[in-house]
């Protein structure tokens, strides 16, 4: 069992507690472990487990944050409809804004334990993948 994570590791502000995976991709040494394996197993399946994002610094999470704060990012409802954050008051904005993105220093991506997966069979070579409510499939 790894080690407890520390202050700075905990909100995104260190990334001492990560291994580099060969896509490139930083998680904690045990999580890369299972994802590797759980990877193997939907191979075997007729799957392509891909990580599209992984671990997110507190500067990726604030900048991620801040375009959807300022309109310069879709903030999605949960129907995969882009929300009007301008036509929001501030606690209705935070609220829309947190469905889907963490406060920066309160994200699970810090920690190195959390990623966003795809099944990279399922798409076109050239898709650019938004990671919305409607590329998941029903049921």
């Amino acid at each position: 069992m790894a080690a407890p994570l520390d202050e700075r590791q905990l909100t995104g502000l260190a990334d001492t507690h990560l291994v580099t995976m060969p896509s490139g991709h930083r998680l904690v040494g045990e999580v890369a472990e299972a994802f590797a394996a759980l990877r193997r197993d939907a191979a075997s399946a007729g799957f392509d487990l891909a990580i599209a994002s992984s671990f997110r610094s507190f500067s990726r999470q604030l900048a991620i944050w801040n375009g959807k704060a300022a309109g310069r990012r879709p903030v999605l409802d949960d129907s995969g409809d882009e929300v009007q954050v301008r036509a929001l008051e501030p606690g209705q904005l935070l609220r829309a804004i947190l469905r889907f993105s963490a406060i920066p220093g309160a994200s699970r991506h810090h920690w190195g334990t959390d990623m966003d997966v795809f099944d990279g069979s399922a798409m076109p070579e050239d898709y650019q993948l938004q990671l919305s409510p409607r590329e998941v499939a029903s049921g």
